[in-house]
């Protein structure tokens, strides 16, 4: 499989399980404050990633990207903060539709800081789906409350975390990335959880668990889709979480996609069947 397709199909899970984990944010987040929320989903995925770290032995903690993984700590707890509290306002669609601003602030970090090359077909690929996320915005968009800033921010933090990933995972193993940001995390986003700290009963358990686990999910196929191609290549498929989003707001919130949702569904799919089409073709040449 050419490595851009590969990537991208790996961009397509960590999309799908990251609305899986909004979705079940929203729903308990009536209960749990999202600092808490926050807290167990690092705990969750730094406790998954045990059976890797003794697979992987000693080793696992030579690197020399330490730095990068403390900043990228610090840009998750933001991520964290911010995202968790603003997705718990509104609905699934909305933060999902705003959350594809991240990957544009990805995909110029990377080229400005990392070097890479963008072709005018991943310029294309990117601008298109822009233009369908500006579609499904446009109804019901007249004026921005606080649950859309905050869930504005958290993509700028998480497009900044998303640079460091490709940037870390040039040399170190994609799931490196992901226990070192458990690792910065967790005891930070811990400081502010202590003051709105509520035990949870078992079936809020069950909901904060499964948020950490689709959260594992999605860091685990994020690192993967960054490691396997150039981040211009894959990032047009982390769109694919609009109709995630539309399908659970659907089914689990009664809340119907508006028409233009699919209209802006439909762009954006097709830019990136596109784009995987185009660089395939190009790593068959190469080889």
């Amino acid at each position: 499989m050419a490595p851009a397709l590969r990537g991208g199909l790996y961009m397509m899970g960590a999309a799908a399980s990251f609305t899986i984990m909004t979705a079940l944010i929203r729903v308990i987040a009536q209960e749990i404050h999202p600092f808490e929320i926050g807290f167990f989903r690092t705990i969750t995925n730094l406790i998954l990633m045990v059976p890797f770290v003794l697979r992987t032995g000693p080793t696992v903690f030579q690197t020399e990207n330490h730095k990068f993984y403390a900043l990228r700590g610090l840009i998750g707890v933001a991520f964290v903060m911010s995202y968790f509290s603003g997705a718990a306002m509104i609905p699934v669609s909305d933060s999902q539709a705003l959350i594809f601003t991240s990957p544009l602030f990805a995909a110029a970090l990377v080229v400005v800081f990392l070097g890479e090359k963008i072709r005018a077909r991943r310029i294309a690929a990117l601008g298109i789906g822009f233009v369908g996320a500006i579609i499904i915005l446009r109804p019901g968009f007249d004026a921005m409350n606080l649950g859309a800033v905050l869930v504005l921010i958290g993509a700028m933090t998480n497009g900044a975390s998303n640079a460091l990933v490709k940037y870390t995972t040039r040399k170190d193993h994609p799931d490196t990335a992901v226990l070192f940001l458990m690792l910065y995390v967790t005891p930070l986003i811990a400081l502010p959880t202590v003051f709105v700290w509520v035990t949870p009963s078992w079936e809020q358990l069950s909901f904060l668990l499964a948020i950490g686990f689709f959260a594992t999910l999605n860091q685990r196929f994020l690192s993967r889709a960054f490691a396997a191609a150039d981040a211009t290549a894959v990032l047009p498929y982390d769109f694919s979480r609009l109709p995630f989003a539309a399908l659970i707001g659907w089914f689990v919130f009664s809340e119907l996609p508006d028409f233009w949702v699919w209209v802006g569904g439909a762009i954006i799919f097709a830019a990136s069947i596109y784009i995987a089409h185009r660089e395939s073709l190009a790593s068959r040449r190469e080889i």
